[in-house]
């Protein structure tokens, strides 16, 4: 246990947060579905599945990444949105966004749960909204000089960036750079309008109950991890929760669960995430896995594309059955 101050903080002040939000996440879901009057088998098939994942556990909890962390935050928000606490919703929402704005698409959901008639749940929702972003995303790193995350360069750069497990991972079958190419710098902003159009679909036929609220958010979820320019791994264990609650309802059947993280633990390793993952105890890893690459390297970009190609496949039959079922609502 040679541990350095420095990786012994990591692990202290990062991990042991996210894994307690992995448990967090399980428990609370677990809760919600059993608040619902969901199936007990289905309950305790959605507790098991969010604790012992190995999807979720590789992509936070041995790497240390917060997007467990926004999906607590996010799914025990919609759920007070679904009981008229607008106020503990909205905090807890911004908070997400503050964490990592992966959670942005679900934005629109309270102005769409609560009536158009009601300015005044709205307004508090945007002001909560606004005071947490400013007040804890923009004025510290203004008060005290730090680098801003959200300056327009690093968004102009966010934005140019091409891969992940979306089907711009192909730029890298033909450049070296995970980027867009120059002159298709506009399809960073795909996401954007596809988004809007899938609030006005929703906007249509408002979400009335936590199920329905379910269904709006996978919706939003996926045509955002779609439509983007680039999409992490470790983001898709936001839309889990909100598949789970969708299968104790009875929408989607436990299959289109397990492939929402099938698919992309695969993914995983065509990207050589979990041998990279040994490099403390086998430094050698990292130089072993680039000469590996010299000899593989075309045809794993193009499995991986492939694979990426399954993951559309199965999103947009998903979405499919969240439109289909999204009537009437």
């Amino acid at each position: 246990y040679n541990l350095t101050p420095n990786l012994f903080l990591y692990n202290f002040a990062v991990k042991i947060p996210v894994i307690a939000s992995n448990i967090a996440l399980a428990y609370a879901t677990k809760n919600i579905m059993q608040r619902l009057n969901m199936p007990p088998k289905k309950v305790q098939f959605a507790w098991l599945f969010l604790l012992f994942n190995p999807f979720t556990l590789l992509t936070t909890a041995a790497w240390g990444e917060v997007d467990g962390i926004i999906a607590l935050l996010s799914i025990v928000s919609i759920y007070l949105l679904s009981k008229g606490k607008i106020i503990k919703s909205s905090i807890l929402f911004s908070l997400s966004i503050v964490f990592k704005p992966i959670s942005l698409p679900l934005i629109g959901l309270p102005l769409l749960f609560s009536s158009p008639k009601n300015r005044r749940k709205n307004a508090i929702y945007i002001l909560i909204l606004i005071a947490f972003v400013v007040g804890l995303w923009i004025l510290p790193f203004n008060l005290f000089g730090w680098m801003e995350p959200s300056s327009p360069s690093n968004l102009t750069s966010y934005f140019r960036m091409a891969g992940g497990i979306t089907l711009f991972n192909i730029v890298e079958l033909f450049q070296k750079a995970a980027t867009l190419p120059s002159g298709l710098w506009f399809l960073g902003y795909l996401w954007v309008p596809v988004l809007l159009a899938g609030f006005y679909v929703v906007y249509r036929n408002p979400p009335k109950t936590m199920e329905k609220l379910a269904e709006s958010a996978v919706l939003f979820l996926f045509i955002f991890f779609l439509t983007r320019s680039w999409t992490s791994e470790p983001n898709i264990n936001m839309v889990l929760p909100f598949l789970l609650i969708l299968y104790g309802a009875g929408k989607i059947d436990k299959n289109a669960v397990h492939l929402a993280w099938i698919i992309p633990f695969v993914f995983l390793f065509l990207n050589y995430a979990v041998p990279q993952l040994f490099f403390l105890i086998y430094p050698q890893i990292i130089p072993a896995l680039g000469t590996l690459d010299l000899q593989i390297g075309t045809a794993r970009l193009i499995a991986r594309f492939a694979v990426t190609l399954v993951w559309y496949i199965f999103g947009v039959t998903l979405l499919y059955r969240v439109f289909s079922k999204n009537k009437g609502g």
